[in-house]
């Protein structure tokens, strides 16, 4: 679904609907969570069970569970080749990103669902397990309305099973628990707490992180094919300096809507051109930005430090196209034209490019309900108990206390997992 946050830039942050969450429409993308970031939330925040020592044993668990492995050069193709190539003639860190699809065959199409069921979504692996104890069950296609709540509890849910095929109400459902756990994601976790007075709005619904990215596309003389092969099979590690630069590629129709070109001969001529084309960019760790969700709408704005980081990450990636052998560079900068030279990169992708300027993506909501020792700066306790309710807790990527720095999914796992133990301990 598109949605996008509103400040000084126009961001997109996409979202989907189904069971396996984003895991079904993701890139399988797997980063351990870095430990310097564990660390953090653990000494700073008071994040006592996301110390490494607790979390270690539960991202094994995770890794394992969806089949964490690195695709086979085979499936790969040319746009993480070409790139690969490139990185390699710079002498860049990185490497082929290892990805829960250990049946990929390349098809492309990740972010519509994997049609060959190669990729290991949640549905197919820690949904299944629970299904298998015979004490769960799963219900699709309900929207939660209303939160019933007594003294310091919550009493029972109520609200709409919706058609899938026109996505209006076709019933009603209650439901009632000792336990209740939210994972409505960074935006939906924020707005139920917010809208049954469940969580204080001062806090909840603030931290809004998200990975601001870009994407960039480079010409070359043989054929690419994009749109063939791993989405985004290789990186190039700067987490240094405070981005990474992913290879990403979309079907031809994603791309069409995507280009930042208007209607017309150029954005012809760039479709024409698209066999020709390799695409990658920057993937920033947002840390001087601000975000904030609302129950009318998303809110970022990006910071000048994160501003300039997206800026270095460009320029890197026109590099590594050229000594891939590019012959032209398409950054998105709005107005911009195409880089043919590497003496032409800074003058093209300079310091002064303002944030509203740049075609932004992001893709890894964070924060929003976030984990900490004090209810005046956080939503839930260390336990994932949202403050001041003795049988609510929050489990999804909304309860970070800061931004990850690399893709969430395996953190957002034994995240859930880290919950699940404290709840089952109380």
């Amino acid at each position: 679904g598109a949605r996008s946050a509103i400040g000084n830039v126009v961001m997109p942050i996409p979202g989907g609907r189904g069971v396996g969450g984003s895991t079904l429409i993701n890139s399988a993308i797997c980063f351990r969570p870095p430990q310097v970031v564990l660390e953090e939330w653990a000494g700073i925040h008071g994040c006592t069970r996301l110390a490494p020592a607790e979390m270690d044993p539960r991202v094994e668990r995770v890794w394992k569970t969806i089949g964490v492995s690195v695709n086979p050069v085979a499936v790969q193709r040319n746009n993480n080749l070409i790139f690969k190539h490139g990185a390699a003639k710079l002498g860049l860190p990185g490497g082929w990103m290892p990805r829960s699809a250990p049946g990929c065959i390349g098809c492309g199409i990740c972010q519509m669902g994997c049609p060959t069921g190669g990729k290991l979504s949640v549905d197919r692996t820690f949904l299944a397990e629970a299904l298998a104890t015979g004490q769960v069950r799963i219900h699709g296609d309900c929207r939660v309305e209303q939160i019933d709540l007594q003294g310091d509890r919550v009493v029972g849910l109520r609200g709409s099973t919706i058609d899938p095929g026109d996505l209006l109400p076709a019933g009603r459902f209650e439901a009632t628990a000792e336990t209740y756990l939210l994972s409505a994601g960074p935006i939906g976790s924020p707005r139920i707490l917010m809208a049954n007075g469940l969580a204080d709005d001062r806090v909840c619904g603030k931290h809004l992180h998200v990975h601001p990215a870009t994407g960039m596309l480079s010409r070359f003389a043989q054929e690419i094919f994009p749109w063939h092969g791993v989405t985004q099979g290789f990186y190039v590690d700067r987490w240094e300096k405070g981005y990474l630069i992913q290879t990403f590629t979309t079907s031809p129709d994603q791309a069409y809507t995507g280009l930042p070109y208007s209607l017309g001969p150029e954005l012809i001529k760039a479709i024409r051109d698209l066999k020709h084309m390799a695409s990658a960019g920057p993937l920033v760790h947002d840390e001087d930005s601000v975000g904030r969700v609302t129950l009318s709408g998303l809110h970022y704005f990006v910071g000048d430090g994160d501003r300039r980081k997206l800026i270095a990450g460009m320029r890197e990636t026109a590099e590594v196209f050229f000594a891939a052998g590019g012959l032209e560079v398409y950054a998105g900068i709005a107005g911009s034209k195409s880089i043919r030279s590497l003496a032409e990169i800074r003058s093209v992708i300079h310091d002064g490019i303002p944030a509203r300027d740049m075609y932004l993506y992001a893709s890894h909501p964070m924060g929003t309900c976030r984990m900490g020792g004090d209810p005046e700066t956080s939503v839930v306790d260390p336990d994932g108990r949202v403050w001041g309710w003795k049988n609510l807790h929050v489990a999804d990527a909304s309860v970070f206390p800061t931004s990850l720095g690399v893709n969430p999914q395996v953190t957002t796992m034994a995240i859930g997992l880290t919950i699940g133990a404290a709840i089952a301990e109380g």
